[in-house]
């Protein structure tokens, strides 16, 4: 894996899956100071940790673990658990990758974005590239 690419790799690994076709995938930016809010589901993708060791003395390749936070927004409007349902799918595409630990914490209601919001983590086990 190259670090640099991990985000974009997910986003398409997820966007491959039909069942993300009426969900809007993408890069999680920083939270904006206005209001808005939601008409469709969005999933939100971002890097959140990285821990790297050489594999070996004297050896340039790295392995290790990186963490990507994936979070879930749908409108208020939807039922509570589609958040769930995202989640759950979201786990059988991230399957491929060698997956390490998953979390996820209670939904929660964004008031001002008038949205459930679910924030999730995944930890995968890889040779990273950095470049």
């Amino acid at each position: 894996m190259r670090i640099e690419e991990i985000v974009e790799q997910i986003i398409n690994t997820v966007k491959s899956d039909d069942f993300f076709n009426d969900v809007k995938i993408i890069k999680a930016y920083p939270n904006s100071n206005y209001p808005t809010r939601l008409g469709c589901d969005i999933v939100a993708v971002g890097l959140d940790e990285i821990q790297l060791c050489p594999r070996g003395i004297d050896e340039l390749d790295n392995a290790g673990e990186i963490s990507v936070f994936v979070d879930i927004f749908t409108p208020i409007r939807s039922e509570i658990t589609r958040a769930s349902e995202i989640f759950t799918r979201l786990c059988k595409c991230l399957y491929c990758y060698n997956l390490v630990s998953i979390s996820a914490q209670r939904i929660v209601t964004d008031s001002e974005r008038a949205a459930f919001v679910m924030k999730t983590k995944f930890t995968f086990n890889d040779e990273i590239e950095v470049v």
